[in-house]
């Protein structure tokens, strides 16, 4: 028991710095990081005093496999954001006027070029970061920001003259 005791701790010494950048570089978070390294070691003991052949090799795929375990049940699990209307309690007509005002938004995106109204449709309604549209959209990032700001822009005027003039 010793033995096995000592293999393990020199191979968390010759290897824990190494799985450690791994399993960072998947989940970028240090602390979940640490505690899939703790768990792929933690397996190494339970496996008994069997060791592997290539330690390296076998703490690495055990990581990978810990991480997409994890990934799995977080995936499972859907966050249903707070409507704003529960915290503060709006009445059932705050909600339709919400709803209505929310509409109207939208139908001035489709005054929008369609690159601009793509990039500020996900940004705004689907909350996709800039890298995810700038991937789905094929161009750079720094497009998609000019795009998202200057439809900001062109949406705040056109509400403004909207609502100068009642028509919203």
């Amino acid at each position: 028991m010793e033995q096995a005791a000592a293999t393990v701790n020199e191979l968390f010494v010759a290897h824990a710095d190494n799985l450690n950048r791994y399993m960072y570089k998947l989940t970028r978070n240090r602390e979940e990081a640490a505690d899939l390294v703790q768990e792929a070691f933690l397996r190494l003991i339970i496996q008994g005093g069997e060791m592997p052949g290539y330690p390296k090799t076998w703490l690495s795929q055990t990581g990978y496999r810990l991480f997409i375990d994890q990934w799995r049940r977080k995936k499972r699990i859907t966050w249903q954001p707070l409507c704003e209307s529960m915290l503060c309690h709006a009445t059932p007509e705050q909600d339709v006027l919400d709803g209505d005002f929310e509409r109207f938004v939208r139908s001035l995106l489709f005054r929008l070029k369609s690159l601009t109204r793509a990039a500020l449709y996900l940004r705004l309604f689907k909350q996709s970061s800039y890298s995810e549209i700038a991937g789905k959209l094929g161009c750079n990032e720094n497009t998609v920001k000019t795009h998202i700001r200057r439809g900001r822009a062109q949406l705040a005027e056109w509400l403004e003259l909207e609502l100068t003039l009642g028509l919203a």
